[in-house]
C-alpha cells in the first residue's frame, strides 16, 4: 500500500521520533481568538491565502484524515497530533479512528527545504509538481514547506484512470516495478453532468505534508503549531501566504516589529477558508463557486453581509 510506503520511505529520511498517530483531545477553553481587521478585502484575502483560488477547482480531503508528527517527543508531539485532530473535526473535516496510517503530517527538521528536496529525490511518486515546479517550489528557503498529492476523480469520487491501468504516480508511491506495469490510458469522465455551479470532475488530497523549521519553534505554544499546521494541512496554501497577512496564524514565523506579538491562534478568517471550503456536502462546484462560499464564510465569520 502506498501509505505503508510512505511510513517506510519518511523514517529513512529521519532519525528523529518514529510516525505518531493520536486520538482526540480537547481544545483549551480560555484561549482568546482574533478576528480579521475589518479593512481587510475578503476577495484579496482568498486570493493571497489559497493556492489557485476562483481559478482551479480547489482540492480537499475527501477520505478521513489520519494526522501524524515526526520529529517531536512522544509527548509533546502526541499533544501536537491531538490538537490538529481536535481543529480537523472542528472545522469541518472527517477523522480516520486514533492508531491509522497517517496522510497528513506534520514533519519538524533542521532545512525543511533541503529536506523537500531530498525527500523528493528519493519518493517522487509524493510530489505531483512537475521538475520545473519543484525547482520553484524548493528555491527560497523558509520556516514552513507544505504541499499535497492530489488525485482527479469523478464526481462520485471514482479513479479516472482508464480501464486496469495504473498511473505512473501510482507505481512510483506503490514502487511497482516499471517493466512489469503497464502504460496508462487518457483518463475517461464515464458521467457527465456539468452545470454552471458543478464540474465533472473533483479533485481529492490523499496526501498532505507541512515541514516546519525546528529552530523557529522556541517561543512558540503548541497551540500556535497545531493551528498553523492544520491550515497548512487541509487547505493548498500559498507558501508566501504569511508575509501578506499578519492576522492570520499563517504569519507565526514572520518578522514583526518589537512588542508586537505573534496571533495566540486561529483567526476567525482562519476557520471560516477551511470551513468553507469543507462545508459543501460534495466538493465538484466550479472554481467561481468554491471562491464564493470560502468567501461568504469569512463575511458571515466577521458579521459582514455582501
Amino acid at each position: 500500500m502506498s501509505r505503508v510506503r510512505f511510513a517506510v520511505a519518511l523514517s529513512a529520511l529521519l532519525t528523529s521520533t518514529p510516525l505518531i498517530a493520536q486520538s482526540n483531545d480537547s481544545r483549551a477553553d480560555d484561549e482568546s481568538i482574533l478576528v480579521e481587521g475589518q479593512r481587510t478585502s475578503v476577495t484579496r484575502l482568498v486570493s493571497e491565502t489559497i493556492n489557485d483560488a476562483g481559478i482551479e477547482v480547489l482540492a480537499r480531503f475527501e477520505d478521513p484524515i489520519c494526522p501524524g508528527v515526526v520529529g517531536l517527543g512522544l509527548v509533546q508531539g502526541g499533544k501536537l497530533a491531538d490538537m490538529i485532530r481536535a481543529n480537523i473535526l472542528a472545522l469541518g473535516g472527517k477523522l480516520q479512528v486514533p492508531g491509522c496510517t497517517p496522510n497528513a503530517t506534520v514533519i519538524i527538521v533542521d532545512q525543511p527545504v533541503d529536506f523537500v528536496k531530498q525527500f523528493a529525490t528519493k519518493e517522487p511518486g509524493f510530489f505531483t509538481m512537475t521538475p520545473r515546479e519543484l525547482d520553484l517550489f524548493t528555491a527560497t528557503p523558509r520556516a514552513v514547506a507544505s504541499w499535497h498529492v492530489t488525485e482527479t476523480r469523478d464526481r462520485d469520487g471514482q479513479e479516472l484512470d482508464g480501464s486496469d491501468k495504473v498511473s505512473d504516480r501510482k507505481k512510483r508511491m506503490s514502487g511497482t516495478n516499471a517493466q512489469t506495469s503497464v502504460a496508462i490510458n487518457a483518463r475517461v469522465v464515464r458521467q457527465s453532468a456539468a452545470t454552471r455551479l458543478y464540474t465533472n470532475t473533483r479533485e481529492d488530497m490523499m496526501f498532505g505534508f507541512a515541514v516546519i523549521d525546528r529552530d523557529k519553534l522556541p517561543g512558540k505554544t503548541l497551540r500556535q503549531l497545531a493551528d498553523l499546521a492544520t491550515l497548512h494541512l487541509m487547505l493548498d496554501i500559498k507558501q508566501n501566504a504569511g508575509a501578506r497577512n499578519r492576522a492570520s496564524i499563517l504569519s507565526l514565523f514572520e518578522d514583526r516589529p518589537a512588542g508586537a506579538a505573534a496571533p495566540a491562534e486561529l483567526s476567525e478568517a482562519d476557520k471560516a477558508m477551511v470551513q468553507g471550503l469543507y462545508s459543501a456536502s460534495e466538493n465538484n462546484r466550479t472554481p467561481a463557486q468554491q471562491f464564493s462560499q470560502i468567501a461568504t464564510a469569512i463575511r458571515r465569520s466577521a458579521g459582514k453581509e455582501k
